[in-house]
């Protein structure tokens, strides 16, 4: 029987999990009574659900974000003691015949087969250990039914119960196009047309080869099918240029090692090689035994690059780093070019290519971004690590050298301009018996305030010469809209008017005043817009908001004082001057941490003394 499991539904729904266990406590549905349906099996403690009935009760709810539900559940829905290999085996069956597999017999695929693959090279053997049922080759058709192709149908099946089932966790999206980037480079400096990938057995590898269109050479049958159904050629025999991706992800120290050495001795001279690892075992210090097994590798000299990899990049363990080796055959490397990508805040992965196209070179007659180029001799020499963390290229000094001397003029300017002084004059007042507090949601009641909701803006749109701002700049950066634009696209967008608070409520509640007024306002952002008859002004407004309003509590239920018209304007004037002082003194603040790094910056380029004279007439030398 074709079932689901609460993860299996929620796929289908394109919903988060919690979301279809909150479906099953909550029965009614616009008013109307509809419970979640029950579950008509338990395997291994998890519930299992009929298909035909959790297809039917999202059809009557409109619940989910799927709207082709009854189209995707068959894919979905797997029989009971199905396993990811055969289904791939069929798969890439139904590939090299084109047939269906629906009432066809074990001997008969096996026939169909052999026409396709009679060296068995590719799935003959698996095709005569498969156990073959009704219910596997139907859900296998249905699969395909429910595709756009063999390719998307593998796809589905990776991404569904039978994978999860194997609790295997593979590299993340931006390892693979980071990986990709790299094997790129390497089949560019071989001649791309003539290249083909060697892999292994890691999926990774495939995902590189379809997106360069490369081919591939590979013992691993499994991997041979995976190829096939995907698209991806797969040729018999060594190409005269090569690049091998290889994986030890997963292996521990020992094996990484021995298998990273065999990858290199097994290099013909000119061909290349990408190794994935973990960092402790490829760029990190290692100790003891483990170390001289890293130094008798490294040897070798084929090694021409390290990179250590920022974390996350395999799901199995997202707090680890990964680490690549590239390799060529009879390099003889004595230097090695390291990188830590890990303490880059953003990536160029052009640049990264760049970088090993570089070092595969072996030339020093270019500029590199995040590579730096060490002795071989010092990782072998004690437990040094291979890619030193934090490592980055050496930066060339720039031809103007004054713009270190401007920078540190323009900051400066601002430091050693004097701060005018806040002061506010108060006197004691007789006090009142009741401390009157109104909260913003009877201000509203009372006619006293009205709130505007902001809406949701595309970033897309914005102009560079744009002049109708977008706030707040918290949330949208900042972004201006062209005039014509913005009334095309947005005609109902509520633009504030001069003294306008504009607020949030979360992660915590902020608030600011526009005193210009004309902005359009992003969501979740809303305006509050004062009425005459408001006993506070739109300074003491934000300010209550600002320093006042707790945390996760909701806007109608933030409270401000009660005051006589005469002390409201007063107070805010008071605080305008205040938060101007304040604005003021960030802006030194700010031009204090940017003089320091323009010290720093300009004094290592040497382009900057501090060993200087003042020069100003009348003004003596300090002493040195």
């Amino acid at each position: 029987m074709n079932t689901l499991t609460l993860q299996d539904i929620a796929d289908l729904a394109e919903v988060q999990r919690p979301v279809v266990s909150m479906w099953r406590k909550r029965p009614m549905v616009r008013g109307v009574s509809m419970p979640f349906p029950d579950p008509v099996d338990t395997v291994d403690g998890a519930a299992r659900f009929s298909r035909h009935e959790v297809v039917d009760w999202l059809a009557r709810t409109g619940r989910g974000n799927n709207t082709e539900h009854n189209y995707d559940a068959p894919a979905i829905a797997v029989p009971d003691g199905v396993a990811l290999v055969d289904v791939v085996t069929l798969l890439c069956w139904h590939v090299l015949t084109g047939r269906e597999l629906t009432g066809l017999s074990k001997a008969a695929l096996i026939t169909s087969a052999e026409q396709f693959d009679p060296d068995d090279t590719l799935l003959v053997a698996e095709l005569r250990a498969l156990a073959v049922s009704d219910e596997l080759l139907g859900y296998v058709d249905d699969l395909l039914e429910a595709s756009l192709g063999p390719a998307d149908a593998l796809q589905r099946v990776d991404s569904g119960r039978l994978k999860r089932d194997q609790q295997l966790r593979e590299f993340t999206d931006e390892a693979v196009i980071l990986l990709r980037c790299v094997i790129e480079a390497a089949a560019i400096h071989l001649e791309h047309d003539e290249v083909v990938l060697r892999t292994d057995g890691s999926s990774m590898a495939l995902d590189v080869a379809e997106a360069l269109e490369l081919d591939v050479v590979t013992k691993d049958r499994q991997m041979r099918r995976r190829a096939v159904i995907r698209g991806i050629h797969v040729r018999e025999g060594m190409s005269r240029k090569q690049v091998s991706a290889v994986s030890v992800v997963g292996l521990d120290n020992s094996d990484a090692l021995d298998q990273a050495d065999e990858v290199m001795l097994s290099l013909q001279p000119g061909d290349i090689a990408i190794v994935v690892g973990s960092a402790a075992v490829l760029s990190d210090e290692l100790a003891g035994p483990l170390q001289n097994r890293r130094a008798e590798i490294l040897r070798v000299g084929n090694l021409v690059a390290a990179m250590r990899m920022p974390r996350g990049f395999w799901r199995e363990a997202h707090r680890q780093s990964l680490a690549v080796w590239v390799c060529v055959g009879g390099a003889q490397a004595e230097q090695i070019w390291v990188a830590d990508l890990a303490a880059v805040e953003h990536l160029e992965l052009t640049d990264v290519a760049a970088d090993v196209a570089g070092a595969l070179d072996q030339t020093d007659n270019r500029a590199f971004r995040y590579a730096r180029r060490i002795p071989l001799s010092g990782v072998l020499a004690g437990a040094a690590a291979v890619v030193p963390r934090g490592v980055r290229a050496v930066q060339f000094r720039e031809r103007d050298e004054s713009q270190h001397l401007d920078r540190v003029h323009r900051v400066t300017m601002v430091t050693t301009t004097p701060l005018p002084v806040l002061d506010v004059l108060v006197a004691q007042a007789p006090g009142r018996i009741q401390l009157a507090h109104r909260s913003l949601a009877e201000l509203r009641a009372g006619k006293r305030l009205e709130v505007k909701r902001g809406r949701r803006i595309d970033i897309g749109h914005g102009s560079p010469e744009g002049t109708v701002r977008v706030v707040p700049e918290e949330l949208v950066g900042v972004l201006a809209l062209d005039p014509f634009d913005a009334v095309a696209k947005y005609p109902r967008a509520a633009r504030t008017e001069p003294g306008d608070v504009i607020f949030l409520e979360k992660p915590r509640p902020r608030a600011w005043v526009d005193r210009v007024g004309g902005a359009m306002v992003a969501s979740p952002a809303r305006i509050i817009r004062l009425r005459d008859t408001a006993e506070v002004g739109p300074m003491v407004l934000a300010t209550v908001i600002n320093q006042m309003a707790a945390p996760g509590t909701e806007w109608p239920t933030w409270s401000v004082p009660v005051l006589r018209r005469d002390e409201a304007e007063r107070l805010e004037a008071a605080l305008l001057e205040a938060e101007n002082y304040e604005q003021e003194a960030c802006r030194r603040a700010e031009a204090a941490r940017e003089l320091k790094t323009a010290l720093i910056n300009g004094v290592a380029a040497g382009a900057l003394t501090l060993d200087a004279q003042p020069t100003t007439p009348g003004v003596a030398a300090v002493s040195r």
